[in-house]
């Protein structure tokens, strides 16, 4: 009979902490290279006229500035739920490390074990996790030879 109630405890235990972990506050989402949203809009016709009036003639050119895309946030929420789409669930403590120009670095973290690093690229307004390794993170992912440094590579 303890046994029974012992395990009723433990799973409702484990009930509740799902359920308050689960989802409040704000999430983070990772997606994967090639992953794809498809939206579809109503078409709309206009039954208006088109205005006569002439444009006056302008010399002056259009501005070609273009406001940079700002990069996802720089967080370890934001790198483990990357690192998660692609490698699965951490086991360990997941640790940001550096984010320059839309790259980026993790630490795992598993015990008294040596670290295994992760790089990851921004895309949009996301991360995507694209080597883990305990060295020679960065060899052959196209990190710019600027930031590699800045980021923790050794190539």
């Amino acid at each position: 009979m303890r046994r029974r109630l012992i395990t009723a405890g433990l799973l409702l235990g484990g009930l509740v902490l799902a359920t308050a972990c689960g989802s409040g506050g704000p999430s983070v989402q990772a997606r994967q290279t090639g992953e794809t949203t498809t939206t579809t809009t109503e078409p709309t016709t206009t039954t208006e006229a088109p205005a006569t009036t002439a444009a006056p003639e302008t010399t002056a050119a259009p501005p070609t500035s273009v406001t940079p895309v700002a990069e996802p946030p720089c967080t370890a929420d934001a790198l483990a739920a990357a690192y998660t789409a692609k490698y699965g669930a951490p086991n360990g403590s997941l640790q940001a490390q550096k984010c320059v120009n839309g790259w980026a670095t993790s630490a795992l973290l598993h015990g008294f074990d040596p670290p295994t690093f992760t790089l990851y690229r921004a895309e949009g307004d996301h991360w995507v996790a694209l080597n883990s390794s305990a060295g020679k993170l960065c060899e052959g992912q196209g990190v710019p030879p600027d930031v590699a440094p800045q980021i923790g590579c050794d190539t």
